[in-house]
């Protein structure tokens, strides 16, 4: 009998990727399945979706510390208990009726939002339908924690750790990782990538990202590079839908007739390029991060936005498995560092296979669904 699945997102940061790699995944994963996938903030508040994705934006761009500050904080969470609770309740009905009428064997949250709105619709309509909450981060918030959540996904142990402390028992957290696209996990020779995509066999390749939006100093630290007299390798450069970023770095690229210069604006296939690269430097969001340990792709940190990223940051840099770029004066010393030492790079990725779950969605399936139809 189909089994049908309802996963539950949020705009098109990370948490739409993982609810994206979850749904591919989980369609490879079972033999008959139905997964319907849906932005529960679009769902159920259109208008204030936008007006809070354009807030976000700029609190990250114009003041990340006002974002810290906010991050788990107690005094926030308690402050904005009733508005949460009066957003659920006004959201009820449309969350009912699309339960009602889906019928889900699951249901899927790759973010706390929605997840609090089902934990609520399971309390009021007494219903005992699985509810997984997937995180994306290493670092959980308390807006993740309702006693309806059957299980919690998470990256690491030290992120069950920190669930437990916050309540959470030991029997609803399942250390399975990320859900990242299963073409990560998929093995590709290096030379034959770098041919397709017209990359330069004989150098090292430098990848540089700043998440699909193409934020942080994407752009300062490629010109620090590129101005490098001591350069040998080559530069891939994606800005994601940053398209000011990409015309501004474009334009450099022809200006000084760099061949060995790649600028490109969103792509699809990351993960060929990531397969192509020595090393890639990025903001620490929680799907590259899991993108890069598939890939056991050594990590130069850039810019983490304070709060889930500083942590994750700490995490990744104390595992050993990223170095963190504290001024980016150092970055052109930081970079010779490790693709040029055999030793660094052969740790570092050793490292980043210890922690990758390359299976987290086939262990999803069979938690829930015990691996059959």
């Amino acid at each position: 009998m189909k089994k049908k699945i309802l996963i539950f997102y949020i705009s098109h940061y990370g948490h739409f990727y993982a609810a994206r790699a979850l749904e591919k995944g989980l369609t490879g994963a079972m033999e008959d399945v139905s997964i319907k996938k849906i932005n529960a903030f679009s769902y159920t508040n259109p208008i204030l979706e936008k007006i809070v994705n354009r807030a976000y934006i700029e609190v990250i761009k114009k003041k990340p510390e006002l974002w810290g500050q906010m991050y788990d904080n107690p005094e926030v969470m308690k402050k904005t208990k009733k508005t949460r609770e009066a957003l659920h309740k006004f959201n009820m009905q449309k969350i009912k009726k699309l339960l009602d009428e889906y019928n889900p064997d699951a249901i899927f949250c790759t973010q706390a939002f929605p997840c609090g709105m089902v934990a609520d619709y399971k309390k009021a309509c007494r219903k005992k339908i699985p509810l997984i909450g997937v995180l994306t981060d290493h670092a959980p918030h308390s807006y993740w924690l309702f006693d309806e959540v059957d299980y919690y996904i998470v990256p690491f142990k030290e992120t069950g750790d920190v669930l437990i402390k916050k309540g959470v028992s030991l029997e609803k957290i399942k250390v399975y990782g990320i859900p990242v696209d299963p073409k990560f996990a998929r093995k590709k020779n290096s030379a034959e990538i770098k041919s397709k995509l017209h990359l330069d066999n004989d150098k090292h390749t430098v990848l540089i990202m700043g998440g699909s939006q193409g934020l942080g100093s994407i752009e300062e630290v490629t010109l620090l590079l590129l101005n490098s007299e001591k350069r040998k390798y080559q530069v891939v450069v994606i800005t994601g839908s940053n398209k000011k970023l990409y015309t501004r770095l474009l334009r450099m690229k022809n200006k000084n007739k760099w061949k060995d210069v790649y600028v490109l604006s969103y792509v699809e296939n990351i993960d060929e390029f990531m397969a192509a690269a020595d090393l890639v430097i990025s903001k620490p969001g929680g799907m590259t991060i899991a993108e890069t340990l598939a890939k056991a792709l050594p990590m130069l940190i850039v810019d983490p936005i304070p709060g889930q990223e500083r942590l994750n940051t700490d995490f990744l840099v104390k595992k050993g498995v990223a170095i963190e770029i504290k001024d980016h004066s150092n970055v052109n010393r930081l970079v010779e560092k490790v693709i040029y030492s055999k030793n660094t790079i052969s740790q570092m990725k050793k490292n980043m296979l210890e922690l990758a779950k390359p299976n987290s969605v086939s262990n999803i399936a069979e938690l829930v669904f015990g691996g059959a139809n």
